[in-house]
């Protein structure tokens, strides 16, 4: 809220319901007007008279983490990796140059040390570099009172997913509420641990389908599952680990912390035969409703084969992660356990069925953070990079990461992977802190500085095809669709922008060298000279097209007339040959090699 208080008289004026907290104002020299930059990234500038807004500057809103703001303190619970967690991110197939990704409401500079929870969208169009869009998908405290009965401030849900169909009219989100820990302080009995565990029994999860609003240009809400995965047994919601999207049609997939994946669809309401319409009378579909189409339990047992139902055996899982085929026959399901003795699961699943074809267990995936299939390679990111070729059912190569300072268990909420069906490659993000050089306890560690690498590869290889470091935090990282490359959103709330450069130009005779395509950063970060892959010395491509031009006068084949009539010249002309014989016959005549060729 802006208040203007005159001195004078004592009376205010408010301006209320500013979109984020007030950082500065600033007043013109004239005083006609007034500048206040807002904690989400914005400035408004305001008439003093009339207090309307008549320039709105809206840059990039995403989660903002300065670690030049973080608190020096050795306490551990400051410096949790929390804060560098993904941030939901998606391209518009609508509009290939427009992202859409989660945001908090307000970030101020001076609670750097939490993470703010994150209810709305925001739309950025990368072509115009200009913000399109802001809603909110969760209750949000511009609606809602934003104080409680104690003083205190309510916590907003936090958006944990989000997916947009490959149509671009439907977009999926998993949102998720804590209670506060003081809220649950009477059930503590001096047991903080119980505390914990009452607070995740109690959270509120929601898994909501918003269909696209053409003639008001923002998403609609249609469908909302409460508590898409819950315990049977304990009367608990459970976590949504994942959320995958269909690329082959309309569908959205959901693991949890029940073991159980679950793929929904949409279906068309009918009541007695009749299809059901919504308000807008004459649209040609009728109202949609997302349901629960198939549900798939996963294992929970150290041997799948035992039949003891001692729940000791039962295994926890700690993460989960989705992955889905071009086609969308395929679904594969990694499952780390909270048991450090068990090194977790992949399962393929065959999503018509319904049935589980294949659990590679020869992987481990303790620490997994991502999972992706590419054409016929099964993509496994954890404390390491490996590809699995699920035709021939092995492992295809494992290329290790070399963290600094950052323990295995963190790395699941920090390396990012995006795959590019377009030029069949994946893209990794690996992030690297600097500690305190005074101190090897954790506790006691900040942040210093911190770069990611970014590397790009091909499926059947091993070795980058090219790799980069930036300067900050890769929060998020997806493929371009309008072409190769892909997209970072890092910790400074910066875009950055991959993509190859073009080759050069090849002679067609001989054979061109094979070239890797040569990646850059659009914003001017330029990748390390030892990193970028060129297959083939390109000194020695100039030196054969250079001598290839010098003879190229020497290197015509000469045709003779009476070579032509051969083959044209027959006795009758209702048996010539076929045309392709004929055509084939002239080509061999001009393509053929020259029988003499001059010495140098």
């Amino acid at each position: 809220m802006l208040v203007i208080w005159q001195l004078s008289t004592g009376q205010q004026q408010h301006l209320p319901h500013l979109t984020a907290a007030i950082e500065n104002i600033v007043v013109s020299p004239s005083g006609a007007s007034y500048a206040v930059s807002l904690a989400n990234n914005s400035v408004i500038v305001l008439s003093t008279t009339e207090l309307e807004a008549k320039t709105n500057i809206i840059g990039v809103q995403s989660r903002r983490v300065d670690l030049e703001q973080l608190p020096r303190e050795s306490d551990a619970n400051y410096y949790s990796f929390n804060i560098f967690s993904q941030v939901p991110m998606a391209i518009d197939p609508k509009n290939k140059h427009q992202i859409i990704f989660s945001m908090p409401s307000s970030q101020p500079r001076h609670q750097q040390k939490r993470l703010h929870a994150e209810p709305y969208v925001q739309t950025f169009d990368l072509a115009s570099q200009t913000a399109m869009a802001r809603q909110a998908l969760t209750r949000n405290n511009a609606t809602d009172p934003n104080m409680g009965p104690d003083g205190k401030r309510i916590e907003e849900p936090n958006i944990r997913f989000l997916q947009i169909s490959n149509d671009g009219k439907w977009l999926a989100t998993v949102d998720e509420w804590h209670p506060p820990r003081a809220d649950m302080s009477y059930l503590e009995e001096g047991i903080p641990e119980f505390n914990q565990e009452e607070r995740s029994f109690r959270r509120e999860t929601y898994l909501k389908f918003w269909e696209w609003d053409e003639k008001n240009a923002q998403w609609s809400l249609q469908s909302r599952i409460d508590a898409p995965h819950f315990f049977e047994d304990v009367g608990a919601v459970a976590r949504v680990f994942d959320l995958a999207q269909d690329p082959s049609g309309l569908g959205f997939a959901t693991v949890g912390e029940d073991r159980v994946v679950r793929i929904w669809r949409p279906k068309t309401r009918m009541r007695n035969g009749v299809v059901v319409r919504g308000a807008d009378k004459n649209s040609k579909g009728g109202v949609v409703t997302w349901s629960l189409d198939r549900s798939i339990e996963l294992s929970s047992k150290l041997d799948v084969f035992d039949s003891n139902p001692d729940p000791t055996n039962v295994l926890v899982p700690r993460t989960s992660r989705l992955a889905f085929s071009a086609d969308g026959s395929v679904l594969a399901v990694g499952v780390s356990w909270a048991s450090d003795a068990d090194p977790g699961v992949i399962q393929i699943i065959d999503t018509f069925t319904g049935t589980v074809r294949r659990s590679i267990t020869e992987l481990d995936v303790t620490a997994l953070s991502n999972l992706a299939i590419l054409g016929r390679y099964l993509i496994v990111v954890g404390d390491s990079i490996s590809v699995w070729d699920m035709v021939l059912d092995q492992v295809l190569y494992c290329v290790p990461f070399d963290f600094t300072e950052i323990d295995r268990m963190d790395t699941s909420s920090l390396v990012r992977l995006a795959i590019n069906e377009n030029d069949g490659t994946f893209a990794v993000a690996c992030p690297q802190f600097g500690d305190n050089d005074s101190s090897k306890s954790r506790g006691t560690r900040y942040f210093k500085k911190a770069t990611t690498k970014v590397s790009i590869y091909d499926a059947t290889q091993s070795k980058a095809l090219w790799s980069s470091t930036i300067p900050e935090v890769a929060l998020s990282l997806i493929a371009a669709k309008d072409g190769k490359g892909y997209i970072v959103l890092d910790s400074t709330s910066s875009i950055r922008t991959l993509s190859p450069r073009a080759s050069a130009l090849q002679l067609l005779t001989p054979p061109p060298e094979t070239v890797a395509p040569q990646y850059t950063d659009l914003n001017g970060i330029d990748s390390d000279d030892e990193e970028m892959k060129d297959f083939g010395d390109r000194n020695e491509t100039l030196t054969g097209v250079e001598e290839l031009l010098r003879y190229s006068e020497n290197d015509k084949p000469v045709v003779r007339s009476e070579q032509l009539q051969a083959i044209f010249e027959v006795d009758d002309s209702h048996v010539l040959p076929p045309v392709k014989d004929l055509f084939n016959a002239v080509v061999g005549l001009y393509a053929r090699k020259p029988r003499v060729v001059s010495s140098v």
